[in-house]
């Protein structure tokens, strides 16, 4: 029970709990079956997006072009399926992986093996995304009525009740986190995140570590420019605009350090709860929608200062027992 009390996902659940209440008072349909599954239909996509740069920032980098990348991937998508309306809705799950694992891997490849800064990096890229999506559509929007059924049922096919795309995140953010927790590959991402030196020591190769840690936030990210699309039934070179901010914002929320090595699965899916309660609730109130940017940027600095106590706090408590060990 101390564990417990001191863990911070108990903390997170209770803020989760309380937003729930006080939403449930001023909006009481979001209680409603529908409300609620439409509410986690619209933040898979932000699901997805979060686990991607979760593996980056684990590794003390971070990438902001992956709202680009999700435009770019999902154009292409788009474009080729709507020509090609009979081709089977899985070619384009693998091609949106794929793709967006080679924008990963360019990433991966600017930052790990040439050590570009991936703050500047990364806002390099977002903007050659970003214009390629733009020479890909040329300039043209695709609505509903050029989506093939077979495309579409990938994001809203109900399975079990919900939404394939609600499905697909939780099984993505179920491997994600079995593969951080329990595999070698997952255990270096947070060793070169924690220490480079320390990792370098131990035979950790910190560039190819920093490479697929890339590749995997581009297919992710790749996936979720396919399923934003047949989600919504709408591909425009200008969409998911500053969604790179909200999965950050998950992320930290979530309790992963933005120092890198610290950070896990079932906090960011506490995290992903907690702004898509922020942002249905916020969406219900007249007039409250133009604040929903200001209101992430804030959950960024209170979530960022959490951590920094949090983790003063740790170090503290461990250089205590350390002295009293001596």
């Amino acid at each position: 029970m101390k564990n417990l009390l001191k863990s911070r996902n108990t903390g997170l659940i209770v803020v989760l709990i309380l937003l729930l209440i006080v939403a449930g008072i001023v909006t009481p349909t979001m209680f409603g079956v529908q409300s609620l599954i439409s509410m986690l239909q619209n933040n898979s996509v932000y699901a997805l997006l979060a686990v991607g740069e979760m593996c980056v920032i684990l590794t003390g980098g971070i990438d902001i072009s992956i709202a680009s990348q999700l435009a770019f991937v999902g154009i292409v998508c788009t474009s080729l399926s709507c020509s090609n309306p009979t081709v089977p809705g899985i070619v384009f799950v693998l091609l949106g992986l794929v793709l967006g694992a080679l924008c990963g891997g360019l990433n991966g490849f600017l930052v790990g093996k040439l050590k570009m800064v991936p703050m500047i990096c990364t806002l390099g890229t977002m903007y050659i995304f970003r214009g390629l999506a733009f020479v890909v559509s040329g300039g043209e929007w695709w609505f509903a009525v050029a989506y093939s059924d077979t495309y579409r049922n990938w994001a809203i096919a109900r399975v079990l009740g919900l939404p394939a795309i609600i499905w697909i995140a939780i099984i993505v953010m179920i491997i994600a986190g079995f593969f951080q927790s329990y595999t070698t590959a997952g255990r270096r991402i947070y060793a070169i995140g924690t220490s480079r030196e320390s990792a370098a020591v131990a035979g950790v190769n910190e560039g190819t570590v920093t490479l697929y840690a890339y590749i995997i936030c581009g297919a992710l990210t790749g996936l979720a420019g396919m399923l934003y699309t047949a989600n919504y039934a709408i591909g425009y070179y200008g969409m998911a605009e500053g969604f790179e901010m909200t999965a950050i914002a998950i992320c930290v929320l979530g309790g992963v350090s933005i120092t890198g090595g610290k950070g896990r699965m079932d906090g960011v899916a506490i995290g992903v709860l907690i702004m898509a309660v922020v942002t249905y609730f916020i969406s219900m109130i007249p007039g409250m929608s133009v604040w929903q940017k200001a209101l992430q940027g804030a959950i960024i600095i209170v979530a960022v200062a959490i951590n920094y106590f949090t983790e003063r706090s740790a170090a503290k408590q461990a250089l205590k027992e350390r002295g009293a060990l001596i």
